[in-house]
């Protein structure tokens, strides 16, 4: 499910940073658990766990790293992203909306999520279902075991202490995700 390879980015980042930290974008809104948020947690732009954005949307010209996560509440979003499961947009929306990226471009390994009815949600076919830039899927809209893990430790952060919050990965979580 999702990222075959997941393990290996994980690794890979480990090493070129030590310290493996997530951040809780800006550009993320303020969590309300009545309400629909959709969610992308970006490993690479372009093959690189750190870039500057220079393509456009709300973090044009900011640096970013991995893993950024981007939250935002979908409930005012226009009813052209609420489509039948595997044809709805909103992952694609919010990755152009905020990094300029297109998903189809190729450019960017992430993974997609949800929190829908008071539940978080791990399915996305525009990112967990497509191979990406050094993100290998195993086709399945479903984020892989190790994604799941990790993105629930950062919804968790992101609840507690809301956006434009950096945080470090404790030990335990490091550990079933380098093993």
């Amino acid at each position: 499910m999702g990222k075959k390879n997941f393990k290996d980015l994980y690794r890979r980042v480990k090493r070129e940073h030590g310290t493996v930290t997530c951040e809780i974008s800006v550009f993320s809104d303020k969590f309300n658990p009545l309400l629909r948020y959709a969610g992308v947690i970006i490993y690479s732009i372009d093959g690189k766990f750190e870039w500057e954005n220079y393509v456009g949307g709300k973090a044009y010209g900011r640096r970013g790293r991995s893993f950024y996560i981007i939250i935002q509440c979908t409930d005012n979003w226009s009813d052209d992203y609420y489509k039948p499961v595997g044809q709805g947009t909103v992952h694609d929306y919010l990755l152009k909306n905020v990094v300029g990226i297109d998903s189809d471009q190729k450019r960017i390994a992430c993974g997609g999520f949800a929190y829908l009815f008071q539940e978080l949600r791990f399915s996305s076919i525009w990112l967990n279902g497509t191979d990406q830039t050094d993100a290998e899927s195993d086709g399945d809209r479903y984020l892989s075991d190790p994604e799941k893990i990790l993105v629930t430790y950062c919804w968790e952060e992101y609840k507690k202490h809301g956006v434009h919050h950096v945080f470090s990965i404790p030990f335990f979580i490091d550990e079933l995700l380098l093993n």
